[in-house]
């Protein structure tokens, strides 16, 4: 079972994705965003510039995440955003992505805690066996 790369996003987008599938999740699949609406709920920590805003959206767009219109709304631009399938599977196969990950990790660590008592066991019985 090997562990596939479900993401080829990067961390501005997922964090992008993630403003603009809980905005969305909440209308069924559809929302109304202003760039300032996403930037306020952007983590803090990525360096996010304007220009960056558009090409993660555009980039999105093009993996199929959802459709963007961009509108006019009193001299505001406004972001018309419709989810595709793929858009309102994100949250459950991020989910699932790092659950696979977490198993991973733990069989990875039950792994080598077995090996590590299986070499102490043998090496215990050879020094019983050679001592003696």
């Amino acid at each position: 079972m090997a562990l596939e790369k479900q993401h080829v996003l990067t961390k501005k987008e997922k964090a992008v994705m993630r403003v603009i599938y809980h905005e969305a999740d909440k209308q069924s699949g559809a929302c109304l965003l202003t760039p300032i609406d996403i930037f306020s709920q952007v983590p803090l920590d990525l360096d996010f510039e304007e220009h960056e805003l558009d090409i993660a959206l555009r980039n999105l767009e093009i993996d199929d995440y959802f459709d963007v219109t961009r509108s006019d709304k009193k001299g505001e631009l406004v972001y018309c955003i419709n989810m595709h399938k793929k858009g309102l599977q994100f949250a459950r196969v991020e989910r699932a992505f790092k659950s696979n990950l977490i198993f991973r990790i733990l069989l990875a660590v039950a792994t080598g805690l077995t090996s590590a008592a299986v070499g102490w066991g043998l090496k215990a019985l050879l020094t019983e066996l050679l001592n003696k």
